[in-house]
């Protein structure tokens, strides 16, 4: 093996290292965005029901005719 390629492959490593872990944090960004919506949500259903008023809002996630 020569230098050169102790050194790409030493790279590329890195590189795919760096990449799983933008995926990690992108998906923990994601999930924590949707919590958020749906905690929002759920803070609304409630002071609806808390005023006595129909809350007809779908979950998020959820379009007015069940599909995604």
């Amino acid at each position: 093996m020569l230098l050169s390629d102790w050194y790409l492959n030493r790279q590329e490593k890195r590189i795919r290292a760096a990449e799983a872990k933008g995926k990690a944090e992108g998906m923990a960004e994601g999930q924590a965005k949707v919590y958020r919506e749906i905690a929002d949500w759920d803070r609304r259903r409630k002071e609806a029901a808390a005023r006595g008023e129909e809350f007809s809002e779908p979950p998020p996630g959820v379009t007015q005719n069940g599909s995604e």
